[in-house]
């Protein structure tokens, strides 16, 4: 069963302090959702059923920033797996596997999903469905 894969993206450019790089993303998305959390800030505690080709699996493109993901596949018990993250990369979350992050700095990433299709495959921990 595929949880969670972290890709480094592939610079294809450095000059005098300037970076460029390029990833390949998985299907299509209705929308991008760009967001900013503040260091100590936690965010997720969640997981997706995969109804929507967004979320399955979900992709963060995060740009800016350092975070340590959490991640089980016990959607109602503790997490059991954590790795750190550092920017420029590309998380893939699998469906039926909880996570969060919590931003060891400030952040600023792009989830490639669309609200509608985010609130429609999202559970969270002891809701009633």
């Amino acid at each position: 069963m595929n949880t969670v894969v972290v890709l480094e993206l592939d610079l294809i450019n450095e000059k005098e302090g300037n970076t460029t790089y390029t990833f390949l993303g998985y299907g299509p998305s209705q929308g991008r959702i760009l967001a900013f959390r503040e260091k100590g800030s936690i965010s997720g505690n969640h997981w997706h059923e995969g109804i929507s080709k967004s979320k399955d699996p979900e992709e963060l493109l995060l740009v800016k920033g350092i975070l340590r993901l959490d991640w089980t596949t016990d959607l109602e018990g503790a997490y059991t797996e954590s790795t750190r993250v550092q920017a420029p990369a590309l998380i893939r979350v699998y469906p039926l596997v909880k996570h969060r992050i919590e931003a060891l700095e400030d952040l600023c990433f792009v989830e490639f999903n669309s609200l509608e299709e985010h609130a429609k495959d999202t559970k969270y921990p002891g809701a009633t469905s």
